[in-house]
């Protein structure tokens, strides 16, 4: 609960609705508070899917339902952190400082799709921190500094040239400012490959949920949760995909 609810505070820090004294309650900036009425939180209602089946979705303070979302979300994460520990340090392959940079790349991952799909953005304050990560790492690799650099500007302005041409509307500025991470963490034959992966991905999700009418042909969608789908397929597995691609070519 407490990702999702750190996404929802982050985008919106506006007094809830009145308490049982008839007193506007204001929502904490510093600490997780309820959806509905903005109390506080203890730590004990923050503890992941536990505490959702304990209080069976429910808030302790007010009785509202809370949504399904919550569990989902923390129930992906620990996936991915799974995962990534069997991926990497099964085989020795990071060092525990790299570890921790990789999970700290997942949460702001998972915390920038959950963010573009609830408010239809990438926010700055991740993606930045994922530019910063990545450019750390690149920086002091003399081998891949120029290409990777390179992958980051290229990505940045493929997107941008979208932005342009599409007048904001297919492409958004946060999407083009991840590219830049993208560019940074992959380098470039990765990056074309989770583009590859994002565009297809966004075409048949898309083209789904226009069959059953859960969306016009004219409705938006955020691109951000498929770039880093795309992302995340890419990092771990990028290495297998080009090896399936050289032998198909071949």
């Amino acid at each position: 609960m407490l990702l999702y609810r750190t996404a929802v505070r982050y985008r919106v820090l506006k007094p809830c609705l009145s308490t049982s004294a008839g007193k506007p309650a204001g929502r904490s900036k510093k600490r997780s508070f309820c959806d509905y009425c903005g109390r506080q939180l203890r730590w004990f209602e923050n503890v992941p899917i536990v505490s959702w089946v304990i209080q069976k979705g429910k808030t302790r303070c007010c009785g509202k339902k809370l949504s399904v979302t919550y569990p989902v979300i923390e129930i992906i994460t620990g996936l991915l952190f799974l995962i990534f520990n069997l991926k990497f340090t099964i085989f020795n392959q990071f060092s525990i400082l790299q570890f921790l940079i990789g999970l700290v790349i997942i949460v702001l991952l998972v915390f920038s799709a959950v963010f573009d799909l609830k408010y239809m953005i990438l926010p700055d304050f991740s993606t930045i921190i994922l530019i910063i990560i990545a450019f750390a790492g690149v920086i002091f690799d003399e081998k891949n500094i120029i290409p990777y650099l390179l992958s980051a500007v290229g990505a940045a302005g493929f997107l941008l040239f979208l932005h342009v041409i599409t007048k904001g509307k297919g492409m958004g500025m946060g999407d083009v400012k991840y590219a830049l991470f993208m560019g940074l963490l992959l380098g470039p034959e990765k990056t074309i490959m989770a583009f590859y992966i994002a565009f297809i991905t966004g075409a048949v999700v898309g083209l789904m949920l226009i069959f059953f009418r859960k969306m016009g042909r004219k409705s938006a969608i955020p691109f951000g949760p498929f770039l880093i789908l795309g992302t995340f397929t890419v990092w771990w597995w990028g290495a297998e995909i080009g090896a399936i691609f050289q032998k198909v070519l071949k």
